[in-house]
């Protein structure tokens, strides 16, 4: 059994904005906004909700990747992967976003043996369409992926299970890992639950709790 794993959420935990968000900051901000604050009033942020707002997009592959590698990641973010490899962990990206732009950005930046478990999309007219696998065995009807899944499916190859997220496609998983850190509402979410959590700003502060707590061995 290995030491430990640590997944992450990508979209607002590893990056510092959803990449909806950008994009609709980029293309369409008054529509998109709007679109936004309707949509919550009623419904999860979910795989319909993302294929409307990708869905709007008109760029080719190339234009598509030239705003991924604009992505802003969170501070500490790159030096945090290094970091758990060289502990003898293994960092896994688990997003209810889709692999097609975070694939891309990770060879961008050159960081490798970093595992994406999330769902697949195809770029066709312009736009990104999000296409999940209702056949994976961490299919969600609700987000498209079901990342508690993905981490009691860990627990059979490591002795420690740590997670980091910010929003409420996260909250499941957090509830079940050893050690859980929250960004934005994730952490009102768990303190609602009365789930013990690790609030946090960026990856600087998880590599300082885990260098004074000790990391997992």
């Amino acid at each position: 059994m290995k030491p430990f794993a640590f997944l992450s959420d990508f979209d607002g935990t590893l990056s510092q904005r959803d990449f909806y968000h950008l994009m609709i900051d980029r293309f369409f901000p008054e529509w998109g906004h709007q679109f936004y604050r309707d949509w919550k009033k009623t419904t999860k942020i979910n795989v319909e909700f993302l294929n409307h707002i990708f869905g709007k997009l008109n760029l080719t592959e190339e234009q598509l990747l030239d705003e991924i590698r604009k992505i802003p990641l969170t501070p500490g973010a790159i030096d945090f992967v290094h970091e758990v490899q060289a502990r003898g962990g293994d960092f896994y990206i688990v997003s209810a976003g889709t692999s097609w732009y975070i694939e891309r950005l990770l060879q961008a930046l050159e960081i490798p043996n970093v595992t994406v478990i999330s769902m697949p999309a195809v770029h066709e007219n312009g736009a990104l369409r999000i296409v999940p696998d209702t056949s994976n065995p961490f299919f969600s009807e609700i987000f498209g992926l079901d990342k508690r899944k993905v981490l009691e499916d860990m627990r059979g190859r490591y002795r420690t299970v740590l997670f980091a997220g910010d929003s409420e496609p996260d909250l499941e998983a957090a509830k079940a890992a050893d050690i859980a850190f929250a960004r934005g509402e994730l952490r009102d979410l768990l303190t609602r639950d009365g789930i013990s959590h690790v609030p946090v700003d960026d990856y600087h502060a998880i590599s300082g709790y885990l260098k004074e707590k000790g990391w997992p061995e």
